[in-house]
């Protein structure tokens, strides 16, 4: 590249400054609808907020909101009736301040998908995949596969059939080298290890290795599972949206027992679900099994909560970290 092009503001813009991804069907969509300027300016701004923090929610006031949007209050406040009708945003009600009770807390705005374009979905094209050469391979042969480094593997043909009891025998004979070099192959998907000059494998044998890597290879990777607390581990902390969920699950009961929610239950709740008993189920069963615990009289305080355990540390980081003010 020229210097004149390095020196472009729109290469400057394209590599050092932040910038949004729109997916284009969701764009193509709200496009069709024929929606005010000012309405698909708010909706991306929280699309952009609830994808950085990655739970697609946002905890913003409407002030900021028009702030950063270049709008008037009343216009934004119109965006959203105009949102949530067409099932675009959500908005979840905090009730007071619990750090402010006579203040509006600020509500809890989540993103959303429109069902049928979520049921045209597999309509659209995908992205191109990026094809990604493996370090230390060489072409594929005329049959596709990767071309082995050892021609003893080559003359031999097609690996054999191996069945289970059969394939664990051929890798414990093994060496420690060659299993090392084999799991960095497999966590980094490659098809192709170097064998040991002296391997105690045959080249039926080492075929089958070269062929449970390219399995491998090919192999999506599987989606994880939401972590579960384990001792050492970093406690989770609930997102803001939870947090609404719990305050108006415990609102909800008190309402029914037409009495006020017990001093400080909210707290042992978030605790328990982040750090206690609760923290080794999803977050949606712990707080449902709290809930009912409390509905049925059986809730206790958990055993192991700080005395001076401080309930604005589970609340001030998902507002900040949503909003970033």
């Amino acid at each position: 590249m020229s210097i004149e092009n390095a020196r472009d503001p729109r290469v400057t813009l394209m590599r050092e400054k932040l910038f949004t991804m729109r997916p284009k069907p969701l764009e193509r969509w709200v496009w069709q609808q024929g929606l005010p300027a000012s309405a698909e300016r708010v909706y991306w701004y929280h699309w952009d907020l609830g994808a950085h923090n990655g739970t697609w929610c946002s905890q913003v006031p409407l002030r900021i909101v028009a702030r950063d949007c270049c709008l008037d209050p009343a216009t934004v406040t119109r965006a959203y009736q105009l949102l949530k009708r067409l099932s675009l945003l959500r908005r979840e009600d905090p009730g007071r301040d619990p750090r402010n009770p006579f203040q509006q807390a600020t509500a809890v705005t989540e993103v959303r998908v429109p069902r049928d374009l979520v049921l045209a979905l597999g309509r659209e094209p995908n992205r191109r995949p990026t094809e990604t050469k493996p370090v230390g391979t060489e072409a594929p042969t005329s049959a596709g596969r990767p071309r082995s480094p050892d021609p003893g593997i080559e003359e031999a043909g097609r690996p054999e059939a191996f069945g289970r009891d059969e394939s664990r025998a051929v890798f414990a004979r093994l060496s420690a080298g060659e299993r090392q070099r084999f799991a960095q192959a497999s966590s980094h998907r490659r098809a192709t290890i170097e064998f040991d000059a002296d391997s105690r494998l045959g080249p039926a044998e080492r075929g089958h290795v070269l062929s449970t890597l390219e399995s491998l290879a090919r192999a999506r990777p599987v989606a994880a599972r939401e972590p579960q607390a384990t001792p050492g581990a970093s406690p989770r902390r609930l997102s803001a949206l939870d947090l609404v969920r719990v305050q108006k699950g415990l609102r909800t009961l008190a309402a029914a027992r037409s009495e006020a929610p017990r001093t400080g239950l909210f707290g042992e709740v978030v605790f328990s679900v982040e750090q206690g008993a609760l923290a080794k189920f999803p977050v949606p069963l712990a707080v449902n099994i709290a809930l009912k615990k409390i509905r049925e009289g059986e809730w206790s305080a958990p055993k192991r909560m700080p005395p001076d355990w401080d309930l604005r540390r589970a609340l001030t980081e998902p507002c900040m970290a949503a909003g970033r003010i």
